[in-house]
């Protein structure tokens, strides 16, 4: 099952969303909160709509009227957005695309990277999508198929990555190791039509920038 967050974040730019929805066909829709005003911009029907409604308006509640709502308490120690993950998890979604969650709140943005981590622990694949952005988390292996010429950055993330072997890009790496304090995989561009990267320990974060 392919599912879609939608997140209380920020969107600029309609006809992105649209054409991306159209190409990745999701099988399932999820709301958290005021993530349900954008969908609602989208005409997008969500199976479920979820979290503590602080956000979501009036109008928009109006408008989904006899969709699936699920309430939460405002004082609960999850954001709307990690409810919108478990309960991803919990319908046994095989891959989600979170959209909205990036933007100008670099609090926000960081700690919704950081819930990738909950999707790697439970085997599903996931990415956070926005206009200028892909960002995914790894964890040993990953085989792309990106197009030639494709920027890529690599950039280790909770410890130190060793034994990083990478092909099918301009800069290969061969058994190397890769440190917060020297993140050098920024912008690396593909150039076969098959990428690999494997490493042994610790995790990457691929960020597919718009570049």
């Amino acid at each position: 099952m392919k599912a879609v967050i939608f997140t209380n974040g920020e969107y600029q730019n309609k006809v992105f969303y649209e054409d991306y929805l159209v190409k990745i066909k999701p099988d399932y829709i999820i709301c958290a909160d005021g993530g349900a005003n954008y969908a609602k911009e989208l005409n997008v029907r969500p199976d479920i709509i979820l979290g503590d409604m602080d956000s979501i308006t009036e109008e928009t509640k109006a408008f989904y009227q006899g969709r699936e709502f699920l309430y939460f308490p405002p004082k609960k120690d999850e954001t709307d957005t990690e409810l919108a993950i478990a309960h991803a998890i919990a319908i046994g979604a095989k891959e989600v695309t979170i959209l909205g969650g990036l933007g100008s709140r670099m609090d926000h943005s960081l700690g919704n990277i950081y819930l990738l981590k909950r999707f790697f622990d439970a085997d599903i694949k996931a990415e956070i999508v926005n206009e200028n952005n892909i960002i995914r988390l790894i964890g040993r292996t990953a085989e792309f198929q990106l197009p030639i010429g494709t920027v890529v950055s690599l950039l280790p993330i909770g410890g130190d990555v060793e034994g990083l072997t990478i092909t099918g890009f301009e800069y290969p790496i061969d058994e190397g190791r890769m440190t917060m304090n020297n993140p050098y995989g920024i912008s690396n561009v593909t150039n076969l039509e098959n990428q690999k990267i494997a490493f042994k320990q610790g995790m990457l974060l691929v960020i597919i920038p718009k570049d």
